[in-house]
């Protein structure tokens, strides 16, 4: 089997109806053809070979270069092409997954949209039992909540340990968010 036989397979994921349809025996064998096809092994060779000059503009080299060799001669693809696929692959990781910020997010967004609601809530019951001078600003965060709840989520796995004041700071801020002094108490005021 050559690379633009191996390319054209077949597998089509809009035939799959069901998580059981997905076997890997059909894959095996087809590699397992593939790779004793002593020309595609040549190509492969020559392929890591080109790859060696291009290690220092592969992001996560140790990771992505036999995938990189793979994939290049799978789809007769340029070293070039193979690596710029890859590293925008490894931006994409980096940037919306593997983020610190991405949980992070989620998570603020939360926090403060059920804060907003049960300070509105509190604010109706105030104003509803004839206590408007109870009510607060709805988008003010306390700081030691935020932090209380963030440590709480830490503890339960749902967010990375490595969050900092640093860039929760700039999170909040990126929401409209500045710690200010008011009376004598830090809080979060939304400035937006």
């Amino acid at each position: 089997m050559t690379s633009e036989e191996y390319r054209g397979n077949g597998y089509e994921l809009s035939d799959l109806n069901d998580v059981e349809d997905i076997t890997l025996d059909k894959l095996s064998s087809q590699l397992e053809i593939f790779w004793r096809n002593i020309d595609n092994c040549n190509q492969y060779s020559k392929v890591k070979k080109q790859l060696q000059k291009h290690k220092k503009d592969i992001i996560n080299a140790r990771l992505s270069s036999e995938i990189i060799v793979t994939h290049s001669l799978i789809y007769q693809l340029s070293i070039n092409e193979s690596i710029k696929r890859f590293n925008d692959y490894w931006d994409f990781v980096n940037e919306k997954i593997l983020t610190i910020s991405s949980g992070t997010e989620q998570f603020l967004d939360s926090f403060i949209t059920q804060g907003i609601e049960a300070k509105m809530k509190q604010n109706n019951q105030a104003i509803n039992a004839g206590c408007p001078e109870l009510t607060e600003v709805v988008t003010d965060i306390d700081p030691k909540a935020l932090k209380e709840a963030i440590e709480r989520a830490k503890t339960d796995g749902y967010l990375d340990s490595r969050v900092n004041v640093s860039e929760l700071t700039n999170l909040m801020k990126n929401r409209g968010y500045n710690m200010i002094n008011k009376n004598s108490k830090n809080v979060w005021k939304h400035i937006i």
